[in-house]
């Protein structure tokens, strides 16, 4: 599928999904106006960084995945429960997390007190908003032999290639794991062929503003939300969530004009990831490490 027929068929996509969004909201009071931008789940939730007691669940409040003004720029209240049962009749963790404009809106919740080797259904809501639910599990026991665990491994996902029919084949799967080996993101987007041995790169990510909107367009995608949706995820990076090659360069090389696109980059990867954050240095997410 070429990139100009996926931007259609994605525009069309989210204008449905916002129409239905309206019309579910129709005949109720939105709170103090967040809803008033349209659905703010658009980039659906996830989890990840299981223990065998605790789990990091994930969403980030967006508006519209292409438009990050949408979203206003104020810390809002986002409200969690995690349940263990599909129909939440059995809720065993809530509270609530706020998301901050400082940090994309995204929202990080490391659910403890949860027993070891099984599945729960978690949710997010906002105002009268209620957000896809997901399914994830803890690890096993430390000293635990399970019979059988079944381990999805993806890696290097290019947004203007195609469709990401292999992630709509995780979520039919359901596994109980999926390790993404990175590559994420690509930093670029579609290229152009102006000479027939040469490819020019366009839309290149440097600042944190357009790696933020880079990860929004990828999350936009269903198949992958929906690979989300089924199982945890353990996620590291490999070089295109910053730049092609980057781990090559030596420390000489590392200019501060490149430390802060690496230290934009990281800061994207974490507000876009379930995972937990390791204490940062005095550089902040220059230095961010897995």
């Amino acid at each position: 599928m070429d990139s100009a027929r996926r931007i259609f068929l994605l525009s069309a996509a989210r204008i449905g999904a916002l129409a239905g969004a309206a019309t579910a909201l129709s005949g109720s009071t939105a709170a103090a106006g967040v809803n008033a931008g349209g659905y703010p789940f658009a980039l659906g939730v996830a989890s990840g960084s299981p223990l065998p007691d605790a789990v990091v669940l994930w969403t980030r409040v967006s508006y519209d995945p292409l438009q990050a003004a949408a979203t206003p720029a104020i810390a809002l209240a986002v409200r969690w429960e995690v349940a263990s049962d599909e129909a939440f009749r059995h809720i065993v963790a809530r509270g609530q997390a706020t998301a901050t404009p400082e940090l994309a809106h995204s929202v990080h919740v490391d659910v403890g007190g949860l027993s070891p080797g099984r599945w729960y259904w978690y949710r997010f809501m906002l105002g009268d908003a209620v957000s896809p639910v997901g399914r994830t599990r803890t690890a096993p026991e430390p000293t635990s032999m399970p019979a059988m665990l079944k381990l999805a491994v993806a890696s290097c996902q290019h947004w203007e290639f195609g469709s990401y029919a292999a992630h709509r084949h995780i979520a039919a799967a359901a596994p109980d794991l999926v390790a993404f080996l990175g590559d994420y993101i690509y930093e670029w987007g579609a290229y152009h062929l102006e000479h027939p041995q040469r490819a020019i790169r366009r839309d290149e990510s440097f600042t944190l503003a357009q790696y933020r909107a880079r990860y929004a367009q990828y999350k936009s995608d269903k198949d992958l939300q929906g690979a989300h949706l089924v199982a945890p995820w353990i996620v590291t990076w490999d070089d295109h969530e910053v730049a092609n090659d980057y781990g090559n360069e030596r420390d000489e090389l590392l200019t501060t004009t490149f430390l802060q696109r690496r230290a934009a980059a990281y800061q994207a990867f974490y507000e876009h990831m379930p995972l937990r954050l390791l204490p940062l240095g005095r550089r902040g997410f220059v230095d961010m490490r897995i």
